[in-house]
């Protein structure tokens, strides 16, 4: 009964905070390039009206909105109570979501002390966090999806589940991990029937709506983030380009080799259990995710609100990870400072080409420096966790 005071007083904290936030429109100081709220929700449910329409949410009328979705297409064909959210207020299911996410964070969280409670004050407020739910990103479904994926013991619903993010935005697949540790001593018979299983269901969705998942394809290649809320490993080499015009695919190149040298010698560093709880399954999920979206996608700022789903565990086992602790605390930190920069003119041009700013660039590639170092460590921790995982299904 304490516990759940204690989550629901915490809960109820932040929910005033970001009622607060939203209310006196400091949040767009935090969230900029949007002028109203919830912008991303609003594809969505557009795309939901469309389909409602029996048009395609990729290519429909534009007069009708049906443009601009860039989800699977599985997402708003499976949607629950469609006409519900068509027709609902634009604010109800943001705010249903955001309550849910916030009770959810600071129940897997849980500060027990002033320096856990402090770590869940920068989680949950820092600029990533606020432009996630500022623009309604529907990153938060994966979010509370992995929470649920690491929670859950119905291991069917798992699969599905597992399925159905992948046909959500692909790169979840990656999600596919949770059947080597939702079960214990799992034979490689049962793993390879369940991996088919998943297999089969998804590419099977992808034929039935092929049409609509090819459109999907071609909107989402023309689509692509430029220095502002970029979260990528490509950082650097895009300031280098920009600031000493060095060769962008060598410089790339370059900090890839960097990245995976620096990952694999630091590999057995740590001694990790080899049982898997649900911080740690929390951990596997998200870190694996996070590093695959790291080194592959020149993702938006907000994705790093993945981060957060790695600080139970590293909380868990402070002795071993507390300087990767204050680390990320010092990255949510830095969030500020780099979104306060964001605030000011941060380009202008000169015969119609693009100059950015030289504070603008210094503070971008600050925070590219630090993001390569907390996902140096991060994916430290879980390429170990992967080796050792693969190590015990041979093994089996």
């Amino acid at each position: 009964m304490r516990q759940i005071f204690k989550i629901s007083i915490l809960s109820i904290f932040f929910l005033t905070v970001y009622f607060f936030l939203f209310w006196s429109g400091i949040i767009k100081y935090f969230a900029l390039g949007s002028s109203y709220y919830f912008g991303d929700y609003g594809l969505f449910k557009n795309a939901l009206s469309c389909v409602n329409k029996g048009l395609s949410p990729y290519n429909g009328p534009p007069e009708l909105n049906c443009k601009g979705y860039n989800y699977g297409y599985v997402l708003v064909v499976l949607m629950p109570f469609k006409n519900f959210i068509v027709n609902a207020n634009e604010f109800t299911l943001p705010i249903f979501l955001t309550t849910i996410f916030t009770i959810f964070s600071v129940q897997i969280l849980n500060p027990k002390n002033y320096f856990q409670f402090f770590v869940c004050l920068l989680a949950l407020l820092n600029p990533a966090t606020l432009l996630l739910i500022e623009r309604m990103n529907l990153d938060l479904l994966l979010y509370l999806i992995i929470i649920i994926l690491a929670f859950n013991k119905i291991y069917f619903l798992n699969w599905l589940l597992v399925a159905y993010s992948f046909l959500f935005k692909f790169h979840p697949f990656i999600y596919g991990i949770i059947i080597f540790v939702e079960k214990e001593k799992r034979k490689l018979k049962n793993l390879l029937l369940i991996f088919i299983f998943i297999l089969i269901i998804s590419i099977l969705s992808i034929y039935i709506f092929r049409e609509e998942y090819t459109l999907m394809f071609v909107d989402s290649g023309s689509w692509k983030m430029g220095l502002h809320y970029l979260y990528s490993i490509k950082t650097i080499p895009k300031i280098l380009k920009e600031y000493f015009s060095f060769h962008y695919g060598l410089m790339l190149l370059i900090i890839y080799i960097l990245f995976i040298f620096q990952i694999t010698k630091r590999v057995s560093k740590y001694e990790i259990n080899s049982n898997y709880d649900f911080e740690k399954k929390l951990f596997l999920l998200s870190s694996n995710s996070l590093l695959f979206c790291f080194i592959t996608f020149s993702n938006a700022f907000y994705r790093e609100v993945f981060l957060v789903l790695t600080i139970p565990y590293l909380l868990k086992n402070i002795k071993d990870f507390k300087n990767i602790v204050y680390l990320i605390c010092f990255k949510f930190l830095f969030n500020f400072i780099y979104t306060i920069d964001l605030n000011f003119e941060t380009f202008y041009y000169v015969d119609n080409i693009r100059i950015y700013k030289a504070h603008f660039l210094m503070i971008v590639f600050l925070k590219g420096i630090i993001d390569y170092i907390v996902m140096l460590f991060i994916g430290s921790i879980a390429f170990q966790m992967n080796l050792d995982l693969l190590k015990k299904i041979i093994r089996n």
